[in-house]
């Protein structure tokens, strides 16, 4: 919300005065982090149709659960490490939906190359990567998602996903790789 007094405020002093129930601090917060929660959950999910649904059930946890912020870590680091945990919860709830890549090409449900359309080589390829990024292990597909997609330093993605900056570098190395193998086969 423009205009409310909290432009110049720090996040963490806006989820201070939030877990003190002022909304208008919150829907400043909301206002900053939207479409960077919006987009991680795309990229995590793949799934349009479920983003705005949880990228509410996220922001209502950050409401329900500003007053237990303690301040050891950045506000975007505390709220990715939520956004990461139900993206996750979420992923192992809905694991019969995924369709492997390997399955997409043999059923042939990618987009029909006999069909003329100016960007379908285009969305054929997002795709193809989309279906490949899906097949990789939640810990890969999250470290590389932040930091491809969401630019994210190595040690902000160590602090979000709790774990040491080499294992950050491990893991994305292995899930580029992963990638650079699975696609070889298709593109």
């Amino acid at each position: 919300m423009i205009g409310n007094g909290h432009a110049g405020v720090a996040d963490e002093d806006l989820l201070k005065r939030a877990a003190l129930g002022d909304e208008h601090s919150f829907e400043q917060l909301l206002s900053r982090y939207q479409q960077a929660v919006f987009n991680t959950i795309y990229h995590y999910t793949g799934n349009r149709e479920d983003v705005q649904d949880l990228a509410q059930e996220i922001f209502v946890k950050v409401w329900r659960n500003a007053a237990k912020f303690k301040g050891k870590s950045k506000f975007s680091t505390w709220l990715y490490r939520i956004v990461v945990n139900h993206c996750l919860n979420y992923r192992r709830k809905n694991r019969h939906k995924n369709v492997s890549l390997d399955e997409l090409i043999a059923q042939g449900n990618l987009p029909d190359p006999l069909v003329v359309e100016p960007d379908w080589e285009q969305r054929r390829k997002v795709e193809i990567v989309r279906r490949a990024v899906e097949e990789l292990s939640e810990r890969q597909r999250m470290a590389l998602i932040l930091a491809q997609f969401e630019g994210r330093s190595y040690s902000e993605i160590a602090e979000i996903m709790k774990v040491s900056q080499s294992s950050v570098e491990s893991l994305i190395f292995r899930a580029r790789r992963a990638l650079k193998r699975k696609l070889a086969k298709v593109l």
